[in-house]
């Protein structure tokens, strides 16, 4: 029997359906081959779901793989240096990292610290390393080696000197970066320097450091050595955090004992004292950083007549005696209402209650404010939890501008909620209309009471 139009219908959509099926299949095959082939090729790009694998990449593949040369991220527009590709990192010989520093060559030297020396480096596709030379002497040593190529390996972000790679043949223990262009802050800070740091400059490397360490904090990582020479900059004054030798993982209950490692002049009182480390053991050192951009002064300043930077601040803070405080070599040259926002905020990262302490989160809020508004801020410091954010409302001022009970510690008796800090008169420049200015109120919170919640 001769099968009906509709049978013939039927069987000839079946039949078209199995041959789809078996050329999808065979697609979907051909598509995963090929792309097995493009990552043993090349590598996982950005974002892939092999990201982070090591397949011993070539020098071309650290900078190759992208699907448009835009994947490239410029990282300085003097040098015109560009990021390498984010994601994995290569495992280096030790030949390789001798003829890209030319055998460690002192001209090649960077800069020396507790771990090791750091060189200045090329590869063959002419990208632009730094080495740094661990010294591996001890079980200690291989633990800060280790502990490095742990936490870079898996950090990512703009703010953070990116790990290309690392050595680990017999006996050297060598680790790779992207070259950063412009030294470090300590350089920049030096009297030796060939132009002192404007006050636009130190805003933007304070911004750019704070967003480094609220990211590290944001992943349960505590640096524990936030100083400048770990602070490295581009050209552009755009600022990376180096040097994850001393880093931890925060334990659950927010602290952890360990020894007592670091540099004199950064280390938060209750972390010296009992080895107690946390997040806030950073933001103490942040509020150092932020003292020295503001002073110009390092911690061992002859000028501080034996005392320390913080130490020598305290007296000046408690008075708001800020003008005594700025680098003499911009003092024409700041933005006054920056200023004293910027040391009420390193006011608050240096309190000697690790609790009443901003977080790193609070400070990126701030100084990113600061930097982008032209208004008077009336910020309110609160040791009280608040999640509120800056908007554009205006105010009047809520509080005494002659109320000098406003520091939980310069002021061990105030008991108060919040703190709405406003300049003493005495703030002067020699502004005509300052006085003025000064009395309006900027709101910077996102609420109708026109404030800046700042708080733990």
């Amino acid at each position: 029997m001769e099968p009906s139009y509709h049978d013939k219908r039927k069987n000839t959509e079946q039949s078209t359906r199995a041959a789809v099926s078996m050329d999808r299949g065979k697609n979907m095959e051909e598509e995963r081959a090929e792309e097995q082939s493009s990552y043993q090729e090349r590598g996982p790009y950005e974002g892939s779901p092999t990201e982070g694998y090591k397949e011993d990449p070539t020098d071309d593949d650290l900078m190759g793989g992208f699907e448009t040369d835009e994947e490239l991220v410029s990282i300085c527009s003097k040098c015109e240096n560009r990021r390498p590709k984010m994601g994995w990192t290569k495992e280096f010989t030790y030949a390789e990292l001798q003829a890209a520093t030319r055998s460690f060559s002192q001209m090649n030297f960077l800069s020396e610290g507790g771990f090791g020396s750091v060189y200045k480096g090329q590869l063959k596709n002419g990208l632009k390393i730094a080495v740094k030379q661990h010294k591996y002497a001890s079980n200690q040593g291989e633990r800060e080696f280790k502990a490095e190529v742990h936490f870079l390996s898996k950090a990512r972000h703009e703010n953070l000197v990116m790990l290309l790679g690392s050595c680990s043949e017999g006996s050297h223990r060598l680790l790779v970066y992207e070259y950063v262009c412009n030294g470090s802050l300590d350089q920049q800070l030096s009297k030796y320097a060939r132009k002192p740091l404007t006050w636009d400059e130190r805003m933007k490397i304070a911004t750019g450091a704070a967003k480094g360490l609220q990211y590290l904090h944001a992943n349960n990582i505590v640096h524990r050595d936030i100083r400048p020479n770990n602070i490295l900059l581009t050209h552009d004054y755009d600022t990376l955090l180096g040097d994850f030798g001393l880093a931890r993982t925060q334990h659950e209950d927010h602290s952890s004992e360990t020894r007592v490692v670091g540099t004199l002049g950064y280390l938060a009182p209750e972390y010296a004292e009992t080895g107690k480390v946390s997040t806030k053991t950073d933001v103490y050192a942040f509020g150092v950083i932020l003292l020295q951009l503001i002073t110009g002064r390092g911690t061992n300043d002859k000028s501080l007549e034996g005392k320390s930077l913080v130490g020598w601040a305290r007296p000046l803070l408690k008075d708001r005696n800020y003008p005594d405080l700025i680098d003499k070599r911009i003092e024409n040259y700041h933005d006054v209402h920056q200023l004293f926002w910027m040391v009420r905020v390193a006011e608050k990262c240096l309190s000697k209650d690790p609790l009443k302490r901003l977080t790193m989160e609070k400070v990126v809020e701030a100084l990113n404010y600061l930097r982008e508004s032209d208004a008077i801020c009336n910020i309110t410091l609160s040791p009280a939890n608040s999640d509120s954010l800056p908007n554009s409302n205006r105010g009047s001022p809520e509080t005494n501008a002659d109320d000098d009970d406003d520091d939980d510690d310069l002021n061990d008796d105030d008991d108060h909620s919040s703190y709405v800090i406003e300049p003493k008169s005495r703030y002067s420049t020699g502004d005509d209309d300052l006085s003025g200015r000064l009395s309006q109120s900027y709101s910077t919170q996102s609420t109708s009471s026109g404030r800046s919640s700042l708080s733990p």
